[in-house]
């Protein structure tokens, strides 16, 4: 009986100091990792804000900077026109008109921001000429404005009044490869203006002899192939479609003022399956205007050319440079050869060079 009360005894003192089955000392070990976990957190938020905020500092310190260049850049414009101001007032005397003066302020200003050094020769003149700004004055404030833009740009007169006879067009393509242009020469940017012109204005071609636009002729046997018996491209195809085909058509129709892209589908002698169908009546004019090819099905040579003649079609009408002129899908079905004859006989010819696409040029009617 001693025995069973001892253990008994001993069980009741231990379930004492025991917590949700653990010992007191679990309980500390567990509460000191979960202190040293919120720590680590509470520690990792802290560098986080400290580094945005000296991240803030920089910004601050950069935008501060730049506020104090520009501060310093406003005063000394200020101070500038304060000179103008007195140096103009001082010769008041003479007749300029109001709105002159003000004009010449205000062109100031923007020839400061944009030409700093060709402001302060201005002014340099004006102290050591009072009369400058009367001999300055010109008949039209306009032609005060054109002058200090042509001083703006360092223009010469004479390159100015070559950029005053370009169109808007022209105007729109100097300026976007100014850099280039501000290199050249007077004489080379004349010489340019003129070879523009000649390309805008040919000299017409006569119209006798052999003068023709020349036809691009796509032959299987050169690899410009299409799937067998379909009308789906061939990658290759398709690619130099995009590339140098496109390209060449664009030189022709520049060449010879043409509009019209004639497309032209030629098949080879071989008879089509009469199980074949074809699609072509519901799905040609959908075709050349859905996002995404539709597959082209036809049941005879003729229908075949046609069908090759619109995916044809449909890759040049992607082509920017040739979304202004009209392209038009033709079928020569399978009767006439590479030489322009009819073709009766399959040994005249290699099936390879009779599988063609022929890309023809003209003006409208």
């Amino acid at each position: 009986m001693v025995s069973k009360r001892t253990i008994s005894g001993e069980a009741e003192s231990y379930r004492r100091g025991v917590i949700f089955g653990l010992t007191m000392a679990e309980v500390l070990l567990l509460l000191i990792f979960c202190i040293l976990l919120f720590l680590k957190i509470v520690n990792d938020e802290l560098k986080a804000a400290d580094q945005k905020l000296a991240q803030s500092n920089e910004e601050l310190s950069a935008q501060e900077e730049i506020n104090r260049v520009l501060s310093t850049e406003n005063q000394a414009l200020a101070d500038q026109i304060k000179i103008l101001t007195v140096q103009i007032a001082s010769s008041s005397k003479s007749r300029i008109g109001n709105e002159f003066l003000n004009t010449v302020i205000e062109e100031f200003v923007k020839l400061q921001a944009t030409n700093p050094r060709k402001a302060e020769e201005f002014l340099y003149a004006l102290e050591d000429n009072p009369n400058f700004v009367k001999e300055l004055q010109l008949s039209t404030v306009d032609e005060w404005e054109e002058l200090t833009t042509v001083a703006q740009y360092s223009v010469s007169q004479d390159e100015a009044a070559i950029l005053s006879e370009l169109n808007p067009d022209q105007r729109e393509q100097f300026f976007s490869n100014a850099d280039t242009v501000s290199q050249l020469s007077p004489e080379e940017i004349r010489e340019i203006r003129e070879a523009a012109l000649e390309k805008a204005n040919p000299t017409p071609k006569a119209p006798s002899g052999n003068n023709w636009p020349p036809i691009i002729s796509l032959s299987e046997a050169k690899d410009y192939s299409f799937k067998v018996g379909s009308a789906k491209l061939a990658d290759e195809f398709q690619a130099a479609l995009s590339n140098e085909i496109s390209r060449q058509i664009l030189s022709i129709l520049e060449d010879y003022d043409a509009d019209v892209i004639e497309v032209i589908g030629h098949t080879d002698l071989q008879r089509m399956r009469s199980t074949r169908t074809t699609n072509l009546d519901e799905v040609s004019a959908a075709d050349l205007q859905a996002a995404n090819s539709i597959a082209l099905r036809a049941n005879d040579n003729a229908g075949l050319g046609y069908a090759r003649a619109l995916s044809v079609t449909r890759e040049l009408m992607k082509i920017p440079e040739l979304q202004g002129y009209t392209i038009l899908p033709y079928s020569a079905a399978q009767m006439i050869s590479p030489a322009d004859e009819m073709n009766l006989s399959p040994e005249t010819y290699d099936p390879t060079q009779l599988r063609r696409i022929e890309i023809r040029v003209r003006r409208k009617q």
